[in-house]
């Protein structure tokens, strides 16, 4: 264990990916659980234009949208 001065505080963030066993897309997308419209709003964009399919915000939400921790201030 290295001490880096750097907490080791660890966060949730919101990520959205499209199926690519399906599709073969890499469409991935992370983002802070405070920043969950804009999030959904760029998927739901996505798959409309590239994927020629209409979901709505709440089925993009239900289905697509998990939950995930990263370390604080590294975005992985």
């Amino acid at each position: 264990m290295t001490n880096d001065g750097q907490s080791e505080e660890r966060r949730t963030a919101l990520q959205v990916a499209c199926d690519t066993a399906v599709s073969g897309c890499v469409f991935r997308m992370r983002t802070e659980e405070d920043d969950k419209d804009r999030l959904l709003e760029i998927a739901r964009e996505h798959v409309k234009e590239q994927h020629g399919q209409e979901y709505s915000l709440e089925e993009i939400d239900d289905r697509h949208v998990t939950e995930i921790e990263v370390e604080a201030g590294t975005g992985e």
